[in-house]
């Protein structure tokens, strides 16, 4: 496999994003509504309620729950990329002329995957070093030192997001390699998303704490499903089915 062949395509994808005016609103507006959105929260919250340094386990716990929503929000920023890649170029008739090539399958799902990958991976980062900034001023005065970054915020960013995002794009590029219509490969794609929103959920009602262990084995555990499903990947994208049965 070429890396520079998969580069090459990814460059190719790049240049598609910069053209489509929504994706590049998508990839901004999503992660910085967060961004700015959790911090302002959170100052309602403690201006609001009369919290005290004592409630830090509360604080604390939201804290770490609105690291974890950086998390889905790489899922779903890659699974929208992704799931437009296969499908988006059948529809614009430019996915066949590269297929045609001698570039091999892994390297045209190495390359599509870069190009969701960088922005979705690119825009978390930005968006939580944003977060993190804001969040600090907000709790200094109550809690009387900077809680971020911490051990939790390092395994999400650096652990969770991009085994998260390698997950959302090889579900998307099955699913992409089946349908032929963007809106059914993203709503398929979304099932990535399912996993990491019922994580949120259970620690909403308190089945489990996001402890960095609990990330840890999260991260592992989204780690191995993605060895698991690579030869599937492989195997489901298939250039002669594209070429010969999509119409």
């Amino acid at each position: 496999m070429s890396l520079s062949n998969a580069w090459i395509i990814t460059q190719k994808e790049f240049a598609i994003i910069r053209l489509k005016k929504t994706m590049i609103y998508f990839y901004a507006v999503l992660p910085l509504a967060l961004s700015f959105g959790l911090p302002l929260l959170i100052w309602h919250v403690i201006n609001g309620a009369s919290i005290r340094a004592t409630d830090m386990h509360y604080i604390s716990g939201l804290l770490n729950a609105f690291e974890f929503f950086f998390a889905i929000i790489a899922v779903i920023l890659s699974s929208y990329t992704a799931a437009y890649s296969i499908v988006g170029e059948k529809i614009q008739k430019s996915l066949e002329p590269l297929l045609s090539t001698l570039v091999s399958d892994q390297e045209i799902i190495l390359g599509k995957a870069l190009s969701a990958f960088i922005p979705s991976f690119a825009a978390v980062l930005l968006a939580n070093l944003i977060y993190m900034t804001l969040m600090n001023r907000v709790t200094y005065n109550l809690l009387g030192y900077s809680y971020y970054p911490n051990l939790s915020a390092v395994i999400v960013l650096l652990l969770l997001v991009p085994v998260g995002i390698i997950l959302s794009i090889e579900i998307s590029t099955i699913s992409s390699s089946r349908v032929t219509d963007p809106r059914s490969a993203y709503q398929l794609s979304m099932v990535a998303f399912i996993p990491f929103f019922t994580v949120y959920v259970l620690t909403e009602i308190s089945v489990i704490s996001l402890t960095s262990m609990t990330l840890l084995i999260i991260s592992g555990i989204v780690a191995a499903v993605d060895v698991l499903m690579y030869p599937l990947v492989i195997k489901t994208f298939s250039r002669e089915m594209i070429l010969t049965t999509w119409k």
